[in-house]
């Protein structure tokens, strides 16, 4: 199957969890041999984009690289890459929605669209949007775990609660915390006027229970 020492699949798990990186390297770029294609053409069927297809496989390689001491046979390592293709596929898919749905709100209830060029306007969204993941990464763990189930996940206040074992009433003090801190953030950066700013988080919290 593989050129050099590594003739089988138990030599190539073993090989990928030693700790010389001279042994495990090699059974590396085996499995990137034997898998990367596959797994482009079936994230592409999921996303349909060629590009972030093969930016996705190859952040997941990185991610079973790092883990790879917790491998003992080449099916689980099939098996990771797949599920954690098919994974962010999935999350790509949710969050391409959910910055569709805001963006197409914005568009059709904000007067401020119409005062800016088409194409600046677009920076802007893009700039903010980014701007709301760095900030959601520095919330407090608690508020964070709240607000990227309703914001990524999309789950309800209740399906929250039950998710995290927790009242639903902490769920809305941690949603409402998470929206100040991350309100407050965005308009330090000042991207956007602070109605438009507004706005967006009200389409956010619109209709989540």
């Amino acid at each position: 199957m593989i050129s050099g020492e590594i003739n089988n699949d138990v030599q190539l798990a073993a090989a990928f969890r030693d700790d010389n990186e001279k042994t495990a390297l090699p059974a590396l770029n085996a499995l990137w041999k034997n898998n990367y294609k596959a797994l482009v053409f079936y994230a592409n069927q999921l996303i349909k984009n060629d590009l972030l297809s093969e930016d996705i496989v190859s952040e997941v390689f990185t991610k079973l690289w790092a883990l790879r001491k917790n491998f003992d046979n080449t099916p689980s390592i099939r098996a990771f890459l797949y599920v954690s293709v098919r994974n962010a596929c999935y999350d790509h898919l949710r969050s391409e929605d959910i910055h569709n749905r805001i963006h197409k709100e914005i568009l059709y209830t904000t007067d401020y669209v119409a005062e800016v060029n088409r194409d600046d306007y677009d920076m802007m969204y893009a700039e903010y949007i980014q701007q709301l993941y760095v900030q959601v990464k520095e919330l407090p763990e608690r508020c964070g775990e709240v607000f990227k189930l309703f914001f990524f996940q999309q789950l309800t206040t209740r399906e929250i609660a039950l998710a995290l074992n927790i009242s639903e009433q902490t769920v809305r003090n941690q949603k409402t915390k998470a929206v100040g801190i991350l309100k407050a953030a965005l308009l330090k950066k000042d991207l956007l006027p602070v109605s438009f700013v507004l706005h967006v988080f009200a389409i956010l919290l619109a209709g989540d229970e």
